[in-house]
């Protein structure tokens, strides 16, 4: 029901991005553009669905706990800003987030994050981007 994966890049306040794997999550994306009298802009959007326990190695923080942390390793974050890609990507930032976009395929950068709490294992994030 959930078969995709993706790697989810955090961007922290000193430009650093720190990389997380998440499986069994669904992604939904459409890409394209519009054309307008000022030129050509893109109309890739992104519907990603993060079940609440999809990611049993990394320990998941809201985005200010996740900021206050020196060392960030063992945990991830959902924040607008932050790039998001289709599938395990091994690559880490150097520059910027934007070499992503040069060398992958499916890099949109997320925009809105809704909380879906039910009380049950349908609790789940949803992710939206472009």
């Amino acid at each position: 029901m959930f078969p995709h994966t993706v790697t989810i890049y955090n961007r922290d306040k000193d430009e650093h991005y720190h990389r997380t794997v998440i499986e069994g999550v669904i992604w939904n994306s459409s890409k394209g553009a519009v054309v307008r009298k000022t030129g050509v802009s893109s109309a890739d959007e992104l519907q990603l669905i993060i079940p609440l326990a999809s990611d049993k190695e990394k320990a998941y923080l809201k985005p200010r706990e996740w900021e206050k942390l020196t060392d960030k390793t063992g945990h991830w974050t959902l924040q607008p800003k932050d790039i998001v890609i289709l599938g395990e990507i091994e690559y880490e930032v150097v520059k910027s987030g934007s070499e992503l976009s040069k060398l992958y395929d499916d890099v949109l950068t997320i925009n809105n994050i809704d909380t879906r709490k039910f009380g049950s294992d349908m609790d789940h994030w949803e992710v939206s981007g472009k």
